[in-house]
Parts: structure tokens; C-alpha cells; sequence
């Protein structure tokens, strides 16, 4: 069975994660944990009202996305205690969880929403792959999925296993993009670390790109226009990827890809 965990609060945006990720995987045997902070011990009146009118709009909402499993498909509820991130350890240690699908804007704080903390947290703390659903995201069957990498690094079967089960699963094509600001060769140990990955994907459909662009960001966008991407996959360990492309602040114009783009998170 495939476990996956699914962080949520009372934003819209989480449990448009949900949904997502129900539709993303169709497949039976597969059991959808639901991960809610526990309320803590209020002391006023109208906290104690507000309370009682979170906890059945949370009923609620699970009673209703429970209708959307496929046959043989579980939703188990979990809360607990505890920091954010704690909480999402203890829940995929005690749950075996293969994947951890996660919205990019929580509101756990009760203030102002903000973008990617909770979710970056996730990523950069929690050694499980991720999959990061934007607010814009329509969800459907995949066709074109792209992977980043700069082949600076040889990974491990772990992330190679992850990556190639969920090419299988999915059923698409993928390709390979090498972003780069200048027209350089690649060095000897990035030849042989291509060389790997080409060997892990043989059996599946795959391609290798470059793009030269002044910008990752740019680079990457162009990238998508053409070739139509509809998820891309980052491994963890490149940091500078995650840092320019995923992490980069919110600017006033903000990439189509960081609002529309679901992002696969792979851990070694």
C-alpha cells in the first residue's frame, strides 16, 4: 500500500492538495493521511465557539473527500501536538509515508498567509520526497514532466528508484533539462553522472535539453512554453536549484511556473 500524507489547515489551498493528490493517484491499495493540528486549550468564550465551528468544518470536509477515493482506497485522519515540522516527522515515521503532498500557502499561524515557510520547511527538513501543488494548478493526468538537473551529482538508487516509479506510474515522457547562463562543455564527471542517469531511465521515454538564458528562471520558462511541462522535478540535494528556482523571494512579477507548475521534491 502507498501511503501518502497530506498537510492541511482551514485555507482553501490546502485542501485543493487534497483533491489534487486523490486525483493524481487512482490507483487502489493507496491510503490518504490527512494531517490537522491539534487545538490548544482556549480560554475564551468566542475562541471556544470559533473552535467548535473549526472542527466540523474539518468534519466535514473529510466526510466529503472521503466520497472522491477510488474503490479500495483509505483516508485516515491524524492531529496531534507539537511544532509544525515535529508533527509531520512523527507522521511519516509512524505512517511508512512513500509521499508527502503538500499545498505552497498555509495559514497555520492565523495571520497573514505566507508563501512556501511551511512548505519549505518540509522540504528542507523532512526526508521524504514532496510534492508541492500551487494554487493555479489544474489537476490532470500528466503528459510532459521535466527534470532539472546540472548533472554535478551522482544519486543514489534511492532517488533514482523515486523518480523512475513515478515516470512508470504516471505514464509520461520526460525530459532531462540542463539550465545554463553560458555555452560550456560539461566536465568529465558530469558526463559519467549523465551517463548513470541515462542507464536508470533506459527503459522509460526520455530526452535530454539544454537552455541558455541569462536566468534560471528565465531559461526554465522558455523552456516550459515550448515544450508544454505540466510538473517539474527537483532532487533536494541540488541546492542551488531549489534556491533559484523554488525558493527564490516573490517578486511583483512572479514566474508562470512558480503559480501554475506542481513541483516533485526528490530526496537520496
Amino acid at each position: 500500500m502507498k501511503h501518502i500524507l497530506i498537510p492541511v489547515d482551514h485555507s482553501e489551498p490546502s485542501w485543493a492538495a487534497v483533491h489534487c493528490a486523490i486525483s493524481m493517484h487512482r490507483d487502489a491499495g493507496i491510503c490518504f493521511y490527512l494531517l490537522h493540528r491539534e487545538s490548544l486549550n482556549l480560554q475564551l468564550d468566542e475562541e471556544v465557539v470559533k473552535l467548535e465551528t473549526d472542527y466540523n468544518t474539518l468534519h466535514a470536509r473529510i466526510e466529503s473527500t472521503k466520497k472522491l477515493l477510488s474503490p479500495h482506497q483509505k483516508l485516515i485522519s491524524l492531529s496531534s501536538e507539537g511544532t509544525f515540522i515535529a508533527q509531520v516527522k512523527e507522521a511519516v515515521y509512524e505512517n511508512d509515508i512513500d509521499l508527502i503532498v503538500c499545498s505552497d500557502l498555509y495559514s497555520f499561524d492565523q495571520k497573514a498567509k505566507v508563501d512556501l515557510t511551511y512548505t519549505k520547511a518540509i522540504i528542507t527538513r523532512v526526508k521524504c520526497p514532496v510534492l508541492i501543488v500551487p494554487q493555479g494548478f489544474k489537476c490532470k493526468p500528466l503528459e510532459q514532466v521535466v527534470l532539472l538537473s546540472d548533472f554535478n551529482f551522482a544519486h543514489r538508487s534511492k532517488a533514482t528508484n523515486t523518480l523512475t516509479n513515478f515516470v512508470n506510474r504516471s505514464q509520461t515522457h520526460l525530459d532531462i533539462l540542463q539550465l545554463k547562463t553560458s555555452n560550456s562543455i560539461l566536465t568529465q564527471n558530469q558526463v559519467e553522472n549523465k551517463s548513470f542517469l541515462k542507464s536508470a531511465l533506459e527503459q522509460f521515454s526520455f530526452s535530454f535539453h539544454s537552455v541558455i538564458d541569462k536566468t534560471m528562471d528565465d531559461a526554465l520558462q522558455f523552456f516550459i512554453n515550448i515544450h508544454k511541462v505540466e510538473l517539474v522535478i527537483l532532487f533536494a540535494k541540488n541546492i542551488n536549484f531549489l534556491e533559484n528556482i523554488l525558493f527564490l523571494p516573490v517578486q511583483d512579477c512572479v514566474p508562470d511556473y512558480r503559480k501554475k507548475l506542481p513541483f516533485l521534491i526528490i530526496h537520496e
